[in-house]
């Protein structure tokens, strides 16, 4: 690659960068949606003072924010009887609106999240900085994946994860359930509505996150919460749980073998473990063939959040967003006795049993 070629490659990134955090304000203050109530063509466009009226805003603010959307190419432009105009077009809107499993232009929010820790994770580099980061210290990237965790809302999501008629009869027919580092619970509040006769406790490291589920599991009597550290749970849970459910946590844990080994401490014998994780492979080579952008793009956000948080830790794995599902295989069958994956149309989700 010429050094011209390059320097236009980088030129190119960095404006995506900032792109990618007017975007983010988008979604976050709900102006694409505005823009969308009001304008979706040439003929029904909108000035900035319609927009900024129409939500109550500060139009010299929605000016400069939509100005710089509409020469990235996200919204369309076109000055009319001498006024500048702005509107959305009709195939944009699922990209940038979403919906209960898209969220392509809300995931721009990830960048601002894991920015706000940007200066405390450069203090780590050095050897004589700190080790990591307070995972407490992120509350916009925690906000956004409390919001992102509402696909788990669809009782249809259930079965196509699942995807086991062996464990889909169970359900039916009642069984203990433990969500392990559940956040704020829709997983276990979805389970709960759709399996009444189940009995499930809803676990978390975090107390903050244990008041976010006291709310998602309000009324529901067969859920139970309590602030846990799985690694080390209480002796009157072994061998207490038929299904133990783990989303998107491994990779987070300092400890990640001592979690294991606690979950299939608590399974009975014949329990089932349904893991989730990022499905990005161990090697940079696979990630790169397979996908750079989206790997690369992986790697950032857990330099920035995923790895620091948990390699805080004295002898913290700090694995990494791109550990690999490499790595996770087999530190689950070093436990387990049978593991598969499951909804592969989906995700990466393991199903393992004890």
């Amino acid at each position: 690659m010429a050094e011209t070629e390059y320097t236009n490659k980088v030129n190119g990134i960095l404006a995506n960068g900032f792109a990618c955090l007017g975007i983010s304000m988008g979604t976050r203050l709900g102006l694409f949606e505005g823009l969308a109530k009001l304008a979706q063509s040439k003929e029904t466009a909108v000035s900035t003072q319609t927009l900024a009226d129409s939500m109550n805003f500060k139009e010299r603010y929605v000016r400069e924010w939509i100005n710089g959307m509409a020469l990235a190419g996200i919204l369309s432009h076109e000055e009319i009887d001498g006024e500048d105009r702005y509107w959305t077009e009709p195939h944009t809107l699922p990209t940038l609106l979403g919906d209960d499993t898209t969220w392509i232009a809300q995931s721009a929010e990830l960048l601002t999240g894991v920015a706000e820790k940007q200066v405390a994770v450069e203090k780590c580099f050095p050897v004589d900085g700190p080790r990591g980061t307070d995972v407490d210290e992120y509350p916009v990237l925690h906000e956004f994946l409390l919001r992102r965790a509402v696909m788990w809302k669809s009782p249809g999501i259930i079965h196509r994860v699942f995807e086991d008629e062996v464990l889909l009869s169970k359900l039916e027919k009642g069984i203990s359930v433990v969500e392990v580092g559940c956040g704020a619970a829709i997983p276990t509040k979805t389970l709960a509505t759709r399996y009444p006769q189940c009995k499930l406790l809803a676990t978390d490291i975090c107390a903050d996150n244990l008041e976010r589920a006291k709310t998602t599991c309000q009324g529901l009597e067969n859920v139970e919460l309590r602030v846990m550290d799985a690694c080390n749970a209480s002796s009157d849970l072994n061998e207490k749980f038929d299904l133990a459910m783990m989303f998107d946590v491994y990779h987070d844990v300092p400890y990640p073998d001592k979690l294991i080994a606690g979950i299939h401490r608590i399974l009975k014998p014949g329990g089932m473990l349904l893991m989730n994780d990022i499905g990005a492979h161990e090697s940079i080579t696979a990630n790169k063939e397979e996908n750079a952008a989206m790997f690369g793009m992986y790697y950032t956000i857990s330099s920035l959040y995923c790895m620091p948080t948990s390699y805080k830790y004295p002898d913290g794995a700090g694995i990494g967003a791109c550990g690999g599902m490499e790595l996770y295989e087999r530190k689950l069958k070093d436990v387990f006795t049978d593991v598969r994956k499951v909804a592969k149309d989906i995700g990466l989700f393991f199903l393992c049993t004890k």
